[in-house]
């Protein structure tokens, strides 16, 4: 008996070895973000970005710790003060300066040959939305969503295209207008400015919004949040539309942070677009293998760090995932 006991001893004490050095190599495939963890310990819940993974962790002084559930629970937002992601994948504001700088008509509408009741959908975006020609900045293509190939290939009409299958006993109404001008100074934003697009009562509206909002000591992310708050809310007076919120195309922790309580208080839908370029670069214009478009035309670097047709599609695809599970015909 005693050299069974023996026996099952040195068992054990040899699977705890092999356990402890596992959880030693575990450990080290997260070295070099334990440094990165350790920065951004003034916060308590957030994501981590680790080889194209997004982690959902807690961030302790001593690196990564258990996430239980008490810890969700009880966890107070504290929005991040960096985003300290790569060099290659950042995207400033210098670089988006030269975009939507080019005036176009108030609005760009679509409509469906098909006879029925009217569903509208209104979508408020940006470039990656709709961008006018300019030589300036060598965006020669069309009028549409920077930098898809081609009108029909942008995020706009991809979309507009699968509410058409997906509700073929309507006629479908799309509208999309710019808020840039919300983006780029929040603080001052004039709502009155945007009566028209209330008045259009849509069933659906969808925010393409935050690629160009850059924080600062006027323009803080709580105050982003409280206004924004305030535009969703604009078009939930007279009417009870699907809201969907994008994060930014553009990866940045602070601004998703943000707007995941936008969507949490006005009880919208939120379509994750910062994923697309962290698991596959082709996502960017620049970076799409066989893009059809010519990039020797283009003068300023912004224009490549938009989606291409691959990127569109990927957009248009996350957007309809919520409208196709939340929409009968």
């Amino acid at each position: 008996m005693k050299t069974v006991f023996f026996l099952l001893t040195i068992l054990l004490l040899a699977s705890i070895g092999v356990c402890s050095q596992e959880s030693k190599e575990e450990t080290s495939q997260y070295s070099a973000l334990s440094l990165w963890g350790s920065s951004l310990n003034n916060f308590d819940h957030h994501l981590i970005i680790a080889d194209n993974v997004l982690i959902n962790d807690n961030i302790s002084k001593d690196g990564f710790d258990v996430l239980d559930t008490k810890t969700v629970q009880d966890v107070s937002v504290k929005f991040p003060q960096s985003v300290p992601i790569t060099d290659t994948m950042n995207v400033t504001g210098k670089q988006l300066d030269p975009m939507n700088q080019v005036k176009t008509n108030d609005y760009y509408e679509l409509s469906s040959s098909h006879k029925g009741k009217a569903y509208k959908i209104l979508v408020l975006g940006n470039s990656i939305a709709r961008h006018g020609k300019s030589e300036a900045i060598g965006w020669l293509s069309h009028d549409g969503g920077m930098a898809a190939t081609k009108e029909e290939n942008d995020y706009i009409h991809l979309l507009f295209r699968k509410i058409e299958v997906l509700l073929p006993n309507c006629k479908i109404y799309l509208r999309e207008t710019s808020l840039v001008r919300f983006e780029r100074d929040f603080s001052t934003f004039d709502f009155t400015t945007i009566d028209k697009l209330i008045s259009y009562q849509a069933d659906i509206v969808i925010f393409q919004l935050g690629e160009n909002v850059n924080f600062n000591e006027v323009n803080t992310p709580d105050l982003f949040q409280k206004k924004y708050v305030d535009l969703i809310n604009c078009f939930k007076k007279d009417k009870n539309p699907l809201i969907i919120c994008t994060t930014p195309f553009f990866p940045n922790l602070q601004k998703n942070a943000v707007i995941e309580q936008v969507v949490l208080t006005t009880k919208s839908y939120l379509s994750d677009l910062s994923h697309l370029r962290l698991l596959d670069n082709q996502n960017y214009a620049k970076d799409e293998i066989n893009y059809a478009g010519n990039r020797s035309e283009w003068k300023v670097e912004g224009i490549g760090l938009h989606p291409g047709d691959y990127g569109m599609r990927n957009i248009a695809q996350q957007i309809f995932i919520i409208i196709n599970a939340s929409v009968k015909d």
